[in-house]
């Protein structure tokens, strides 16, 4: 289920998998945000490959999880797609 985690860290979009200490988060973007709106990073951290297939968030390190707008999770599919667009 497509979820928004917002962290101590930062914001993240992705399909979670709650445990009872950790949240798994396949396909994990971080948002970013610049003068001209906000958009998805390519990691999810400074020194992190890209778009990793897995991260797991110690719960004590969340703050919040919530809904994700569905106009969200549109740009979430379409940046985590295996489809390339011509």
């Amino acid at each position: 289920m497509i979820k928004t985690v917002v962290t101590t860290y930062g914001e993240y979009i992705g399909d979670i998998e709650e445990g009872a200490d950790v949240i798994r988060m396949k396909n994990a973007k971080m948002v970013i945000q610049s003068e001209n709106g906000f958009g998805f990073a390519k990691g999810v951290c400074v020194t992190s490959v890209e778009s990793p297939e897995e991260i797991i968030i110690k719960k004590p390190q969340v703050i919040m999880v919530v809904d994700t707008h569905a106009d969200i999770i549109k740009a979430y599919e379409d940046a985590t797609s295996v489809i390339e667009r011509v």
